[in-house]
């Protein structure tokens, strides 16, 4: 198994650690470490290592004095397994935990008959054992707002989705009238590249069909999954193929074993982490045909609308709780 260590904070921001199979990574302030990072005093001289094997990877403190958190949790000494997208912090830093592509296997669930009830009683249960309390099935109103901001952009929207995040994004994919490709390797029969991005259109519906088909696939989106770092959504002019064409030229990196990496600013996270620390012409890359980016922000009542300016970006913070002011009424 192969990760990388993407460096999301800190004064290294957008720097990014390789670790591949059979190899252990270590990180701190001084040259005993494989990856060193003398500005960052908070750093012991040896903090902390990544190793990783052919089945999983796992972090652990090398007994630093201010600790390494793993998703806010301090570590101990004793190894513990990361998973994709996963937040290790120690000093100044954060580093993003990014899956190689085709590391994560997903399981899908075998889908139910139609109109087979199921019945759940205390006997389905073990003693003690509560179960969870039934899904969310209509969107909140902080998720009605984000619908609302993204169907009424003066640009055709899209979106570029991870499916390695949940099992249940491929399986949206399958309305008819529904346009999206994905951005790198397909799987056999033209089915969904399920570790892959994909890229979906949501407003240049020409037909009824495709407008039902976009607007019920956004709402199942934001219902299932706003908030959990599932992709990121944008507005462009240009064409479907022309911005898959786009994001391959610059989401694909090599590392310096020469192992294809995946440069995840499809996560919000990367992204909003990411493009502060940007020169304009890696902006400009970035941005290509696209108008606006909207994401996710670090607060969940709050989005993000990052666009590109003469001085370089512009970004508005959007509140998801405050309703937008209708025509005509008074200051």
């Amino acid at each position: 198994m192969a990760i990388s260590l993407f460096i999301a904070t800190g004064s290294n921001a957008g720097q990014q650690i390789p670790v591949d199979a059979g190899q252990t990574v270590r990180i701190g302030r001084t040259t005993r470490s494989d990856y060193a990072f003398p500005n960052d005093s908070y750093l012991s001289g040896l903090h902390f290592e990544v190793n990783c094997n052919e089945a999983k990877c796992a972090v652990r403190d090398l007994g630093s004095s201010n600790g390494t958190f793993l998703n806010g949790a301090r570590l101990g000494q004793d190894s513990v397994a990361v998973k994709d997208g996963d937040q290790i912090s120690a000093g100044e830093m954060t580093f993003l935990v990014q899956f190689s592509s085709g590391e994560q296997a997903l399981a899908y669930p075998v889908p139910m008959a139609a109109g087979t009830p199921v019945e759940r009683t205390a006997r389905m249960f073990a003693p003690g054992f509560e179960p969870e309390a039934p899904a969310q099935t209509t969107l909140t109103g902080e998720q009605k707002r984000v619908r609302d901001i993204l169907m009424y952009q003066t640009a055709p929207l899209f979106a570029v989705l991870d499916a390695a995040r949940d099992p249940i994004l491929p399986q949206l994919l399958g309305a008819p009238a529904l346009r999206w490709q994905p951005l790198f390797a397909t799987e056999p029969a033209g089915g969904p590249a399920v570790h892959a991005p994909f890229l979906v259109e949501l407003g240049q519906e020409s037909s009824l069909s495709e407008r039902t088909d976009a607007h019920a696939f956004l709402e199942t989106l934001l219902l299932s999954g706003w908030g959990k770092s599932w992709g990121i959504f944008f507005t462009s002019l240009a064409s479907l193929e022309d911005l898959a064409a786009h994001f391959r030229g610059f989401l694909l990196a090599q590392t310096q074993g020469e192992r294809p990496f995946h440069l995840r600013l499809y996560d919000p996270r990367v992204l909003r982490a990411f493009l502060p620390t940007c020169e304009p012409a890696e902006i400009a890359a970035i941005f290509g045909p696209i108008v606006n980016y909207l994401i996710e922000a670090d607060r969940p009542d709050t989005m993000l609308a990052i666009s590109r300016g003469a001085d370089g970006l512009i970004t508005a913070r959007v509140s998801l709780t405050e309703q937008p002011m209708q025509a005509g009424a008074g200051v």
